[in-house]
């Protein structure tokens, strides 16, 4: 009965979530449906190796297992799958330029004999046009085969290298993907000027130790929801990794991109977080960070703007330090 299956494996993955004490998101159901499959070994082994170490699963290990997953072995299963749909076309024109070949030897074949042999040679004629149109339906077959597999499999590799390039938790593009995202914009030949800025919340390790892991993670959800509204479509921004973001402004400079920022964090100063759980206050959250003009390597602007970044902190914290103003000066 498919439907008691269904019901079956609903509840199996249902009870891992309960278990480790995971929320019912569609990242955590993904991958409690994948880990009781057992079929992709590299996922168990890391699922299996955090379960020996600590005993549970957080959102965040589930996060980090599905995002190392989605880096690496989609694409490349997915490439060589890809490779082998080509390797079967390419075969296919070669039988197709073969059988062609061996016409055109028959009909200069049969040109020769057409005047002593005109019935033998309409009669082989025939026999070899009927057994090309066979072979032209069959590898015409193939090839339509081999095309419809190799849309899905284009499309599959494209929505892999998406998931490979998006962070989990919060929606955003990770770290992989700002790079590629930047690296495609700074290439424009129009490309207009563009600010760095790397933003960390400010003691989030205090929620965390304060009010747990989940609600850690929210508080990264809103955040990240938080700078990609406020900032606007013409900002690229993206997860870092932990409680760090990176934004790209195109079109800004350094103190352009500056003031949207610290606006950004004013507006969000303002705002007074509550735990969705517990109905314990979390108060206000700030970030700190520092604002890069990017010039030819990219690089350098990530240096510089962490080197900000760290001057933020070191100077108290809930603001936003520019290239404009010495690093020495702030530290």
């Amino acid at each position: 009965d498919r439907t008691a299956l269904h019901r079956l494996r609903d509840e199996q993955i249902g009870a891992v979530l309960f278990q480790h004490g995971l929320e019912p998101s569609t990242t955590n159901f993904d991958f409690a449906g994948r880990f009781l499959n057992g079929l992709e070994a590299p996922l168990v082994r890391a699922a299996q190796e955090l379960l020996n170490a600590k005993g549970t699963l957080t959102d965040r290990d589930v996060e980090r297992i599905v995002e190392r997953r989605a880096a690496s072995a989609p694409p490349d299963k997915l490439t060589r799958e890809l490779e082998s749909k080509v390797a079967d076309c390419l075969a296919a024109v070669g039988d197709a330029t073969a059988s062609t070949s061996a016409y055109s030897t028959a009909l200069g074949e049969a040109a020769d004999q057409m005047g002593s042999e005109p019935g033998e040679a309409y009669r082989r004629l025939l026999e070899v046009t009927l057994e090309v149109a066979e072979t032209t339906r069959r590898i015409g077959g193939r090839l339509e085969r081999t095309r419809e597999d190799t849309r899905r499999l284009r499309a599959d590799l494209e929505r892999a290298v998406r998931e490979a390039e998006e962070d989990h938790l919060t929606g955003l593009p990770n770290r992989r993907g700002f790079f590629a995202r930047m690296e495609e914009m700074l290439a424009r030949p129009d490309a207009a000027p563009f600010a760095l800025a790397l933003c960390d919340i400010d003691n989030f390790k205090a929620i965390n130790d304060r009010h747990g892991h989940h609600t850690g993670d929210r508080v990264l959800r809103f955040v990240a929801r938080f700078l990609r509204e406020g900032l606007g479509r013409r900002v690229t921004v993206a997860r870092y990794g932990g409680e760090e973001f990176v934004c790209l402004f195109e079109g800004a400079d350094a103190e352009e991109a500056a003031d949207m920022l610290d606006g950004c964090r004013a507006r969000l100063r303002e705002r007074l977080l509550r735990d969705q759980t517990t109905d314990l206050p979390i108060g206000r959250i700030s970030f700190s960070a520092g604002v890069a003009p990017v010039a030819d390597d990219h690089a350098d602007a990530l240096r510089l703007a962490d080197d900000l970044l760290y001057a933020a902190k070191h100077a108290g914290k809930d603001r936003v330090v520019t290239s404009s103003l010495p690093v020495a000066e702030l530290k």
